[in-house]
């Protein structure tokens, strides 16, 4: 059961790097590369401003997604914006280049020392065998909060109806008035927030060190590719699942008792997406197009 909980932790981290990653491949058909580092830069502003500058928590949360709103707006113009109509791989090289520009910048401002926004603070339960904070059942819940409300913009209002309309036919959008270049822009600031929200989960639930921000851009590029790269709840399923794939690889008994070494976890990612990719490379979850 703890490993199901911890799953569950877990998986509502990689949904809102997933959810973010989704969203700027469903509507410009691109990745984002840099996800990870914008997460970092939201985790790292919100621990500095609880920390060194002793500021209340949710001041400080608000300042760490304000900040990677900021930066991803800046990662949208410098790196997104001038190439991604000419050639949608472009941005993929473009964005690894600004993820090692940001790293540097990191590692520069915040040194390589992990970071955590509650250190003594925390207030854990134990019912029977399994042991969580109130925490973390806040940030599962807030999770749950943030990925409905993304969803029901989506489905639900004129602005998610403007969005669709573009991802279905930009030239047929703009005929009709919708500024797809804001839309763009406001989409991918909107990934960029998800991930500082990530980057604030990861600060009050574990660490934050700069070595991370390439390893749960791998785990949220998997979701998306196991999910299905236009099926939105397909990657927030698929984000879960990978999660509890890595809990009970490492934390359940294998080969006569043995244990798989926790360092392996990040692996799990990188072997689910080599397997779908080998059974199924449209995705788990992909809606199937009509054709005729």
């Amino acid at each position: 059961m703890q490993l199901i909980v911890n799953g569950l932790i877990a998986g509502s981290l990689a949904a809102l790097m997933a959810g973010g990653l989704a969203l700027v491949y469903g509507v410009l058909g691109v990745f984002n590369l840099a996800l990870g580092q914008l997460s970092l830069i939201g985790g790292m502003t919100a621990w500095w401003l609880h920390g060194p500058m002793e500021l209340p928590l949710l001041p400080s949360i608000l300042g760490g997604i304000f900040v990677g709103g900021i930066v991803t707006w800046i990662t949208f113009e410098c790196t997104v914006a001038p190439f991604y109509r000419r050639d949608r791989f472009l941005p993929l090289v473009t964005t690894i280049a600004w993820s090692m520009i940001l790293d540097a910048f990191i590692l520069l401002v915040f040194q390589e020392y992990p970071r955590s926004i509650l250190t003594n603070e925390k207030h854990f339960l134990d019912l029977g065998t399994v042991r969580f904070s109130l925490e973390q059942l806040a940030l599962v819940l807030v999770t749950f909060i943030f990925i409905s409300a993304v969803a029901w913009m989506l489905h639900s209002t004129s602005f998610g109806r403007k969005i669709r309309a573009t991802v279905q036919h930009a030239d047929a959008a703009r005929s009709l008035g919708i500024s797809s270049s804001f839309l763009h822009r406001v989409v991918f600031i909107a990934s960029g927030v998800l991930a500082a929200c990530g980057g604030i989960y990861m600060g009050i639930d574990q660490n934050l060190t700069p070595t991370i921000a390439f390893p749960i851009t791998i785990k949220a590029y998997a979701a998306v590719i196991a999910g299905g790269k236009d099926n939105f709840w397909g990657t927030i399923l698929a984000a879960y699942l990978i999660a509890m794939i890595e809990q009970f690889a490492v934390g359940a008994p294998w080969f006569f008792g043995a244990y798989i070494p926790v360092g392996y976890q990040q692996t799990v990612a990188l072997v689910f997406i080599i397997v779908i990719l080998l059974i199924k490379p449209s995705g788990l979850f992909s809606r199937q197009l009509r054709t005729t």
